[in-house]
């Protein structure tokens, strides 16, 4: 294992809690406000769902962007 990874791996794991913490607050977050609209509970997970993974699916990609930006500036 490259040297860099294996310093940095109790950090990842603390920032992958981190995106998964805030990416269940959006997924709950959705899941409400659609909730309130009056739709069936299927719609409302389906909703909260894409919210979560949405969420998720950006936080993962906002160090590799933070890093090619670093990598051209």
């Amino acid at each position: 294992m490259p040297e860099s990874t294996a310093r940095s791996g109790g950090t990842w794991q603390l920032w992958l809690a981190l995106y998964v913490a805030c990416s269940m607050v959006v997924g709950l977050v959705v899941s409400l406000l659609v909730l309130r609209s009056g739709v069936g509970t299927a719609d409302v997970v389906l909703a909260g769902g894409g919210g979560f993974a949405t969420s998720f699916a950006l936080c993962l990609a906002l160090p590799a962007a933070v890093r090619e930006l670093k990598r051209q500036g």
